[in-house]
């Protein structure tokens, strides 16, 4: 393995600069945010797996944002394929959300801003995909960022296992097995992607998806939050609604309870909010009990929420 950047024997007051630089030389222009660059800690490695650049990424930021400003400044010829390998992340780009988990997979589009948020150390690695080559090999020309895939089952575990051992054994693959190499990972890519063409990727659907999405989170601090009441907002039935969220994999409550208490960890990270309860940060996003949230919050992120604001 060949490390590229590593910002432990860098001075602390220099660490911001060189990681932005660093990353950028890898991967392209993005803002990462850390409240403590003193406590920072990160490294990149990138490998050649048949033929593509896969980078490895390890950091404790709290965020990467690629802007429309990182964006207007290159040339944005790739996919990046992200695939979770240690901790937990959130991918947000084009109003779609991915909630990793190690081994989930999601793809992002360079040539559009995007936001990656983490809770805590995390490791993942990012395979570069030039566009065309990637729109060529899948169903309808065109991928849908920020969606995710499940590394657990199907052709999302044989891609998740097919990936993470090339890029361990990157070092070990003769040049002259690239092209094997490189057909092998776009035939699954390929199945992959067509197991979730029929679910995923039907235009109109996943645009009253992400209609009925956008709908929720104007109203997403509302105690009475419904499906009904959201159906009524965007002229649906109720059962079209469930329809369109179960053809997502997810049911329009765990949708909500997963938003509600992102936006409440978030909040509970904040300094500016250190002088909110958690109780009415609880309240704030719609739980109205205490004991119940810090349940779901510990299931969703390995702490309770008096732990994690203690420790970030």
């Amino acid at each position: 393995m060949e490390i590229i950047n590593s910002v432990e024997m860098i001075a602390p007051k220099d660490r911001a600069d060189f990681w932005r630089q660093s990353l950028k030389n890898i991967c392209g222009g993005f803002e990462t945010i850390s409240h403590d660059w003193s406590k920072f800690r990160g490294n990149i490695d990138v490998r050649n797996i048949g033929g593509f650049d896969v980078a490895g990424i390890s950091l404790n930021a709290h965020k990467i944002i690629r802007s429309q400003k990182h964006v207007a400044k290159e040339d944005n010829q790739n996919y990046f394929l992200i695939m979770q390998m240690q901790g937990e992340a959130h991918l947000s780009q084009r109003n779609n959300e991915a909630f990793l988990k190690p081994g989930d997979m999601a793809f992002i589009d360079s040539g559009y801003p995007c936001e990656f948020a983490y809770d805590g150390f995390m490791r993942q690695i990012s395979l570069h995909i030039p566009r065309k080559r990637l729109e060529n090999c899948i169903p309808y020309g065109s991928i849908e960022a920020a969606q995710t895939i499940s590394g657990a089952v199907g052709m999302g575990a044989v891609i998740k296992n097919f990936l993470s051992s090339s890029y361990h054994e990157a070092s070990f693959i003769a040049r002259c097995d690239d092209d094997a190499v490189e057909d092998a990972l776009m035939n699954l890519l390929s199945a992959t992607l067509r197991g979730y063409a029929a679910e995923r990727m039907q235009i109109l659907p996943s645009k009253q998806l992400l209609q009925i999405q956008d709908v929720i989170e104007q109203n997403l601090t509302e105690l009475d939050l419904s499906p009904s009441m959201i159906a009524k907002l965007c002229g649906l039935s109720t059962r079209h609604l469930h329809r369109l969220f179960q053809a997502d994999g997810i049911s329009f409550g765990e949708w909500v309870r997963k938003r509600r208490l992102w936006e409440a960890r978030r909040q509970l990270a904040n300094k500016k909010f250190s002088d909110h309860s958690i109780i009415d940060i609880a309240f704030h996003w719609g739980f109205n009990d205490a004991a119940h949230f810090s349940r779901s919050f510990r299931q969703e992120f390995g702490l309770s929420p008096r732990q994690y604001r203690m420790v970030i």
